[in-house]
């Protein structure tokens, strides 16, 4: 029965095939076959040989055709060459013994068949034998079993197509160029990678897909490339629109025959570089951030040295930052028993591994500076703590704020303790008196009870106006007094508080001279200003003699109105000069005519002042009076 060979075996052999004149030169010599001399007798021992008439009948064999096929000489002589050594029931299709036959020339075909599951491979050379008449009277068959060749043939184009899957297949992209730059091959993921075709690519040049002025000129990069035979480098490929594509090379040279190759490999690392700039952007903000920052930042290691410094050390220590970098501040020569405070906090955030704030002073340039410490421990990938982190705050300003507000309240206290002293003064000359009118006034005199009425009111009278004063002074402290500067014509406010203040002048015969200049406006709160001018005139008619002399100037100087009250009164000592507009102190005294006062007058007119962007100071004399002179904005 006729078994036809199975088209995938007929499709391998084709492929083996066309591989072997490509892949001959790769054969070690030992597994060449000569061709066919016709010279060679039946019974040489090299080639397995076989004799047929034109009717593929076997006429003679040698020994080694007999090989392999367990049957004696004569069993084979009769026999069809196709039946007994394939098992067909006809020519084998590759047989070529027609074509001998037609044109009496040798010729030679490739038989395989399948023999214990594997393919084996018969070269065979045909030679005629022709009778008298030149017709083919037989055809001697030689048959040289090749299939190690062809199995090594096969082993090789298995490798080939493993590396072939490699060059196609793996993640980064693969190039082979010549000395020139002309691409040799390259993979499609390269291709892809370029937006090329494997055509258009194929026409193109290494200077035309590699951007050199990112990374090297290619001449130079192929002689260091051939002085070390491997370059790895950095580089930006130009794909087909132009887009610059950030990459990794890794080229290695390759000598053969005579010949240099450059087999590149080629990695995408768009992403990567993404993510780099993205770093580099967000530590040069953070290194600007750092560079400005108003408070001190240092980085320390495990021991105490100084790693980092930022520019605030030369504005707020005035020691340069690089001054600091690799030493301790012992070495640095800071004072021991600071360096031996931040060594031992220092040491106690490396320990705890945790985040902590302390406060420290120190001297620069004679100066006391405080400061806000916070230790940041610093952790590797490991979880390790490996620096540290301190940030200084310079906290001076509000310590001083601080202090400030301590001594404030202090004052407040005191002020208060004063105030309850001078409220309950009147009533202990009141009381008595009022309780003596109130069981005996049937018995007093006319006389008797205008005095006590006189007291009584002089005592009510000092202890409204301390009251109201108090009130004034506390809807100031609390915000409650609207201020609202406006332009104000000062002759007119100071004549209205002439009028009202005009029957106690009168009283103490005190003659009162108003001077006023070209011009007269300032822009201050006209309630406030009000306020400052009837104190400091009450106190004028207060402390002046009777039959004494006022005298009140308006006038300007540069860009502030100026108000000046001017007394001949009995003045005022250098040392209670300085207890004046003082809440702590509240200075006070009887005047000329045994007028009291509450001592918070001075304190609201100095109060005032300032809201109004104005000053007010004293010049005084004792005995021979005292000028209160005010300064205040013309304009807004």
């Amino acid at each position: 029965m006729y078994n036809e060979s199975p088209d995938p075996l007929k499709n391998r052999v084709q492929e083996l095939e066309n591989e072997v004149e490509r892949l001959r030169e790769l054969i070690p010599q030992e597994y060449l076959v000569e061709e066919y001399d016709q010279s060679k007798s039946v019974s040489s021992g090299k080639d397995a040989v076989s004799v047929i008439d034109t009717n593929f009948t076997l006429i003679e064999v040698n020994a080694k055709r007999l090989m392999g096929t367990d049957l004696k000489r004569s069993e084979l002589i009769g026999t069809k060459c196709y039946s007994v050594f394939y098992g067909l029931d006809k020519p084998c299709e590759e047989c070529v013994v027609p074509q001998v036959l037609e044109s009496r020339e040798p010729n030679s075909f490739l038989k395989s068949n399948l023999e214990n599951n594997k393919i084996r491979f018969e070269e065979k050379y045909l030679s005629p034998i022709l009778n008298e008449k030149g017709n083919v009277e037989r055809v001697i068959v030689r048959s040289n079993d090749i299939s190690s060749y062809y199995h090594l043939v096969d082993q090789i184009g298995q490798r080939e197509e493993f590396y072939k899957n490699i060059f196609e297949f793996a993640g980064d992209a693969f190039l082979v160029h010549d000395e020139k730059g002309r691409l040799i091959e390259f993979s499609t993921r390269l291709s892809d990678l370029l937006e090329y075709s494997e055509e258009e690519l194929s026409q193109l040049n290494v200077n035309n897909i590699d951007d050199a002025s990112r990374s090297m000129d290619f001449d130079l990069r192929i002689k260091e490339i051939e002085s070390s035979g491997f370059g790895l480098f950095e580089t930006s490929l130009i794909s087909k629109s132009g887009k610059r594509i950030s990459v990794e090379v890794s080229a290695n040279l390759i000598r053969f025959s005579n010949t240099k190759i450059y087999f590149v490999a080629i990695r995408n690392i768009e992403k990567r570089k993404t993510a780099e700039n993205k770093l580099q952007e967000s530590e040069e903000r953070f290194r600007t951030l750092v560079e400005n920052a108003t408070d001190l930042i240092m980085r320390f290691d495990v021991n105490h040295k100084h790693i980092f410094v930022n520019s605030a050390s030369l504005q707020i220590l005035k020691i340069k930052p690089e001054k600091f970098i690799g030493k301790t501040h012992q070495e640095m020569g800071f004072p021991k028993d600071k360096c031996e405070f931040w060594e031992q906090e220092i040491d106690i955030a490396f320990k705890t591994k945790k985040q902590h704030c302390v406060d420290f002073s120190i001297v620069v340039e004679g100066k006391v500076l405080h400061f806000e410490w916070q230790l940041i421990p610093e952790f590797n990938r490991t979880g390790e703590c490996e620096t540290l982190m301190a940030i200084a705050r310079d906290i001076t300003a509000r310590k001083r704020i601080e202090e400030a507000l301590n001594e404030a309240l202090k004052t407040k206290d005191k002020f208060f303790s004063i105030i309850a002293h001078d409220l309950k003064n009147p009533f202990n000359a009141l009381l008595p008196i009022a309780k003596n009118l109130h069981q005996n006034c049937r018995e007093m005199s006319k006389d008797q009870i205008f005095e006590a009425s006189s007291i009584i009111h002089s005592a009510a009278n000092l202890e409204y106006n301390l009251l109201n004063n108090l009130l004034e002074w506390a809807r100031s402290q609390m915000g409650k007094i609207k201020h609202s500067p406006k332009q104000i014509d000062l002759s007119k406010l100071i004549e209205l508080n002439v009028q009202l203040h005009q029957t106690k002048a009168d009283r103490k015969n005190i003659f009162v001279r108003v001077i006023k200049g070209a011009h007269t406006m300032a822009f201050a709160d006209e309630y406030m200003l009000d306020t400052v001018i009837r104190n400091l005139y009450s106190n004028a008619i207060k402390f002046t003699r009777p039959g004494g002399n006022i005298q009140i100037r308006i006038a300007q100087n540069n860009s502030k109105s100026i108000i000046s009250i001017e007394d001949n009164g009995i003045g005022i000592s250098e040392e209670n000069q300085k207890r004046l507009f003082r809440i702590d102190t509240n200075y006070t005294r009887v005047g000329t005519c045994e007028e009291s006062g509450t001592g918070l007058g001075l304190i609201l007119c100095h109060e005032f002042v300032t809201m109004n962007n104005g000053s007010i100071s004293l010049e005084s004399t004792p005995g021979k009076g005292s000028v209160f002179t005010v300064h205040l904005p013309i304009s807004k």
